[in-house]
């Protein structure tokens, strides 16, 4: 996957239940490690240390800061607030 995307999964009164940021990485590139960063993010990182995902676990309390803060760890260019425009929108 070349571009960063994000998918989010919704509970049936319309409200974000879970978050997925897709991150750049090679086509088939697999998660070697979770590591949980607080509030509510699991980074997927693969085996060279890469981070090629962020699971959002508790939408609501995950800001663009906080993303951007995990990014900047490593060495990732910051997301703009139009990537999360679909969490922000419910």
């Amino acid at each position: 996957m070349k571009q960063i995307h994000l998918r989010v999964t919704y509970r049936d009164d319309g409200s974000p239940f879970a978050a997925y940021l897709h991150l750049p990485s090679k086509p088939n590139e697999k998660r070697a490690k979770c590591r949980r960063v607080e509030p509510g993010m699991i980074l997927d990182i693969n085996k060279e240390g890469k981070l090629i995902g962020i699971e959002l676990t508790a939408p609501r309390l995950v800001t663009l800061g906080d993303i951007n803060k995990v990014l900047e760890e490593y060495g990732m260019e910051p997301i703009k607030e139009a990537t999360l425009k679909p969490l922000l929108a419910a």
